[in-house]
This record gives structure tokens, sequence and C-alpha cells, in this order.
């Protein structure tokens, strides 16, 4: 698939993610080492990340990027792609049988 590239990394606060599009496609949540904590795909980014931020539901969340798509095959295929290639702390890939 090669590389794909995501959006400019952005402190994990509610300006940053009122500014993160409503659109659907894939976000990566990291440490504040830099360390990929979780791989996410949404069809309403700047929800979803809300929706974490306000939970806080990945502990040590301190960054994020995101990458818009438009079809939801590719959405699929560059969230698989990123799990394996980064193996997040709170992801679990499931295997296609």
């Amino acid at each position: 698939m090669g590389e794909k590239k995501l959006g400019a990394s952005r402190r994990l606060n509610k300006t940053n993610i009122e500014r993160a599009p409503n659109r659907t496609g894939i976000y990566v949540i990291k440490s504040d080492r830099g360390v990929t904590q979780y791989v996410g795909r949404s069809q309403n980014l700047k929800a979803r990340l809300s929706q974490h931020h306000s939970k806080k539901s990945i502990p040590n969340a301190s960054t994020f990027q995101t990458r818009t798509v438009r079809s939801v095959r590719k959405v699929e295929a560059l969230e698989s792609e990123y799990i394996r290639r980064y193996k997040p702390k709170y992801n679990i890939l499931k295997n296609k049988k």
C-alpha cells in the first residue's frame, strides 16, 4: 500500500479537536513520548476524537493526527495497515476469516 500521510500532529485538547474535520477518515492518538497508543476510523473524525477526549478513554493520550478518506473500503484498509505497522497498545486487530 505504501506510505500514507497523516496530517500534522496536534495536542489532544478541545481547541484542536474543534479544528478536526467532520469527515470520514482515520486517526492516530499518541502519547507525550510519540508512541502510538490507538488507531481508529470514523465517519466523523471531530465527533470521535471529542468522545475520546471527554471520556479520557486512552491513558497518556497527548496528540492526534488525522487523514480524511473518501472510500469506506480505503479507510478500513488504512486502519488495518496502521494497526499492523505501529501495534498500538489499545488496539486489537481482528483476524479476517
